[in-house]
């Protein structure tokens, strides 16, 4: 592994990415264990079985307004702290191809894509990858805020 590396970079429809902070990926997992869950919105409508716990499971294309356009078949496992006790949780994100390694510097920071009202409430920054605004997760807002939102 590069010791530059410091974001990952994954795709979550058609030809559009977010990233995340390396230090925020727990494990890849290929073909998750999924529970349904009924009347959940689309972006959230499983848990994923994890290590013996029941984590919840969002797709980000639904979220944003997008259909997402291949299969899903890897939970990418995420970690990060809970801003209201500190508390450390799990949540995994679905995805349909490898997430891959790269370094990104504060130069590339960009505004935040304008094509969905979700992205400044589950993003903190943005950087430009080539022709792209990529959003980087926050995933305390993404997991804790955004699922206690739903009805």
């Amino acid at each position: 592994m590069n010791a530059g590396h410091n974001a990952v970079l994954f795709e979550f429809t058609n030809g559009r990415h977010a990233a995340i902070g390396l230090h925020e990926v727990a494990e890849l997992v290929m073909s998750p264990r999924l529970v349904n869950v009924p009347l959940a919105p689309d972006y959230c409508h499983s848990l994923c079985i994890w290590q013996d716990r029941a984590i919840p499971f969002v797709e980000l294309a639904p979220l944003i307004g997008q259909r997402t356009l291949k299969k899903i078949s890897l939970a990418l496992v995420v970690t990060y702290f809970a801003q209201s006790n500190g508390e450390q949780r799990w949540g995994a994100l679905g995805l349909s191809t490898y997430f891959r390694m790269m370094s990104v510097s504060d130069d590339a920071a960009c505004l935040l894509p304008q094509d969905s009202p979700a992205w400044p409430s589950i993003a903190h920054s943005c950087f430009q990858l080539v022709d792209e605004n990529v959003p980087i997760l926050n995933l305390n807002a993404l997991f804790e805020q955004r699922l206690q939102l739903i009805p």
